[in-house]
């Protein structure tokens, strides 16, 4: 096994996956394994024309759109097609077929046929126009996260109780510890995006306040019960460096009760 994953280069969580090999490397070959972590693999469409063409090349809807310097996503589906000479009606059908797998959306979700590149929007927020807005029902379960886990609830918990009440992730699953973990560790939730291994302030709104954010890493870090897995300084933010008043978010931690 490698060690990182193929898709996103993460060193963390890896598990080989066996899936049919891209025919157009070696025909002789049927399957192969493939290394990913534990969330690519578990976002990872099932279809191999899909998996390889747009999985493993793309890691998002907007990146997809803007590789090939395209409008939409309906046109970027037709360039990629005219560029690698499929067919594009079977193609859309593929598509359909991984999107008909995800739960329906409201009415002002923005169409999607690549269900397994959405996750790129952080759970609680969508792209629009290549901007993040607020999903005002997953940004609910946001904050019952947060403030379950500031509660003393465990983040096993967590997740059952989460799917005791019914709610999935963006691609229609059951909620998983890591993928609770990755939340309740991403800036993005405070205003603030991280790239390269930098943090800016974003422009999109705010669901959690900063302070609680940052009493929510103290808290992770102090149940770490291993020394060999502590880090020094786990993530933490300076509001000095991004303007202590900064977007004002919402009170999601007091919100009601998701459902």
């Amino acid at each position: 096994m490698r060690e990182k994953c193929e898709r996103c280069w993460s060193r963390k969580h890896l598990i080989t996956r066996e899936v049919v090999a891209d025919e157009r490397r070696d025909p002789s070959i049927r399957t192969q394994g493939v290394t990913l972590c534990e969330h690519c693999a578990d976002l990872a469409p099932e279809d191999p024309l899909l998996f390889w063409e747009m999985f493993m090349r793309f890691s998002s809807v907007r990146e997809f759109v803007r590789h090939f310097d395209a409008e939409t996503e309906e046109d970027a589906l037709h360039r990629l097609c005219v560029e690698k000479g499929f067919n594009e009606h079977d193609l859309l059908r593929r598509y359909k077929v991984v999107r008909g797998s995800v739960p329906a959306r409201a009415e002002t979700e923005p169409r999607k046929f690549s269900a397994f590149l959405n996750y790129a929007s952080p759970f609680g927020y969508r792209y629009v126009d290549g901007a993040l807005q607020v999903n005002d029902e997953e940004a609910k379960v946001v904050g019952f996260i947060f403030r379950r886990y500031l509660e003393g609830r465990g983040i096993a918990k967590i997740c059952q109780e989460l799917n005791r009440l019914g709610h999935r992730t963006k691609t229609g699953r059951t909620w998983a510890s890591q993928t609770v973990a990755n939340i309740l560790g991403n800036p993005v939730y405070c205003g603030l995006t991280r790239a390269n291994g930098s943090v800016k302030s974003g422009s999109h709104k705010a669901l959690i306040e900063r302070d609680a954010f940052n009493t929510v890493q103290r808290e992770m870090e102090r149940r770490i019960r291993r020394p060999d897995q502590k880090t020094a300084g786990r993530f933490q933010i300076r509001l000095e460096e991004y303007g202590a008043s900064g977007p004002s978010p919402p009170s999601t931690l007091r919100s009601t009760e998701p459902h």
